[in-house]
C-alpha cells in the first residue's frame, strides 16, 4: 500500500482498533461486478469487529442471502471499508474536523451454521445490548437465512485533521 502523505496525520493501530470497535456503521467497497453493470459499488452498512485467536481483525456484516454484494464478493473478494469516528464541519475555518479509518481485507460468505449465529450475537451485542438472551436467540432462529460477510482486514490505515493533533 501506499505510504500516507500527510504521515503526521496517521493514526496509530490502537486509534485505528478503537475507530473499528466503537464505530457504528461502515462504507463497505466492493469491486465492479455484473450486478452493478461493471461500476465499483460501496454500500453503508452495520458491522461487528471480531479478533480471532491469531490477532487476526475480522469485520461481520448481515446481508440477504442474494444481491449485489454477494454477486461482487464471488467476483472479487477484494474490498475496502471507511469508518468515520469524527466529522464535524467548521465553516468559519473552511475544514472538516475528522478521524477516519480506511482498511482493506478480503471477503468471504460465511457457510458454517453456528459461525453465523456467532456473527449475529456478536450484531446483536453491538446494536442491541440491553436486549435479554432470550430475545436475541429467538431473533436469530427468525432468520435462519440471514448471510453473513465475514471481512478479514490485511491492512488498515487511520488519519485524522491536523486541527486535532
Amino acid at each position: 500500500m501506499r505510504p500516507m502523505r500527510r504521515s503526521k496525520q496517521q493514526l496509530n493501530e490502537a486509534a485505528c482498533r478503537e475507530i473499528l470497535a466503537q464505530g457504528r456503521e461502515c462504507v463497505l467497497a466492493l469491486a465492479a461486478s455484473a450486478s452493478t453493470d461493471g461500476f465499483p459499488y460501496a454500500v453503508p452498512v452495520n458491522y461487528a469487529l471480531h479478533e480471532d485467536a491469531s490477532g487476526a481483525l475480522h469485520l461481520l456484516i448481515h446481508c440477504a442471502p442474494a444481491g449485489a454484494k454477494l454477486d461482487a464478493i464471488s467476483a472479487d473478494p477484494r474490498v475496502s471499508v471507511c469508518v468515520i469516528a469524527q466529522g464535524d464541519v467548521v465553516p468559519e475555518e473552511f475544514t472538516t474536523h475528522f478521524k477516519s479509518v480506511i482498511a482493506f481485507g478480503r471477503a468471504c460468505l460465511v457457510e458454517d451454521v453456528e459461525a453465523r449465529h456467532a456473527a449475529l450475537r456478536a450484531l446483536a451485542a453491538k446494536y442491541c445490548p440491553e436486549l435479554p438472551e432470550e430475545s436475541t436467540e429467538a431473533e436469530i432462529a427468525r432468520f435462519p437465512r440471514v448471510a453473513i460477510i465475514d471481512v478479514t482486514l490485511e491492512h488498515i490505515t487511520g488519519k485524522q485533521c491536523v486541527e486535532l493533533l
